[in-house]
């Protein structure tokens, strides 16, 4: 089994127990997952959290996404099938920067810890960018069709996706779409299509029968918990507004790939709500770490990555 990565240094500063005395930036209520959204979440496959993050903490959180270069420089594209990109950057480290205080927070860990039952990991983190009329068609498809192919086990894994910019039907700027309860499906085959991968297209159809198809209309600040095995997808972007998101990718500790983890996974300690906003520099910018510590995933690669090899 490959081996979990410890790399990445953890102040001791920033490891304070749950019975601390409230700092100056915890004066606010923080998310925190109840059982009849776990339950919620089990039924439906996955999870709303409307003003998961403040004004403030979104903000910072669009500036480091905004100003990191090492984002940009490990950008990968993929096209889909209609000619249409869309790009990304993903990293396995979460680190100690900004955009790992958001990862490491209580809110984010405690919950993923609530909805997979049990002690997690970090697999990766990444951005999710569709340029003004570019389109950019993610497939129908689960994340586990992924995973599975990159030798994790079970499907004990979820995604933590946080809207950055706005993003609904409404605007046509290729908003998220869950099928609620395709969860219940179990892993459906997956095969190439553009630079991605798609769920088998007979399935998917009959899933989107039997399933209600949500689109999830997002605010800056909004995130969607989501089980590895919801199928999802999201249309182009037709409009001439960017659509920004950033998701953090999970897996049960004891769920780790069994061989070839090109995309290691690494510990996650937590860190209390407030080091978001207590991450920033001195000047009131957000801590940015460099892409060897972030251990980024090299574009080629991403996009070779992508299209898997089409075998069950």
């Amino acid at each position: 089994m490959a081996a979990l990565r410890r790399a990445f240094h953890v102040p001791h500063a920033i490891l304070r127990s749950q019975s601390r005395i409230p700092s100056a930036f915890s004066l606010r209520t923080y998310f925190q997952c109840s059982p009849e959204q776990k339950k919620q979440y089990d039924d439906e496959g996955f999870l709303v959290a409307r003003n998961f993050l403040s004004k403030e903490e979104t903000d910072l959180i669009r500036e480091a996404l905004e100003t990191d270069k090492t984002l940009t420089e490990n950008e990968i594209v993929l096209n889909d099938d209609a000619k249409g990109q869309t790009k990304l950057a993903l990293w396995s480290n979460p680190g100690d920067g900004t955009l790992g205080m958001l990862t490491r927070s209580r809110r984010v860990v405690g919950t993923m810890e609530t909805l997979l039952g049990g002690s997690i990991v970090h697999y990766h983190s990444k951005t999710l960018l569709k340029h003004p009329k570019a389109g950019g068609v993610w497939n129908w498809h689960q994340d586990y069709g992924y995973w599975y192919k990159d030798f994790f086990l079970t499907p004990d894994m979820a995604t933590f996706f946080l809207a950055i910019d706005a993003q609904s039907k409404a605007l046509d700027n290729g908003p998220l779409m869950l099928l609620k309860g395709s969860n219940k499906l179990g892993r459906v085959d997956h095969w190439t299509k553009g630079d991605q991968q798609g769920a088998d297209l007979e399935r998917v159809e009959l899933a989107r029968q039997r399933y209600e198809e949500h689109t999830v209309d997002l605010n800056p600040g909004d995130a969607v918990f989501f089980s590895a095995l919801t199928l999802h997808a999201s249309p182009g972007n037709h409009s001439p507004n960017r659509r920004m998101a950033f998701a953090s990718c999970f897996t049960r500790e004891d769920n780790i790939q069994y061989k070839d983890p090109y995309i290691p996974c690494f510990e996650c300690p937590v860190v209390e709500d407030d080091m978001i906003l207590g991450s920033r520099n001195a000047d009131g910018s957000p801590k940015l770490t460099d892409d060897a510590d972030k251990q980024m995933l090299h574009p080629d690669e991403g996009v070779e990555r992508a299209r898997k090899d089409d075998q069950n």
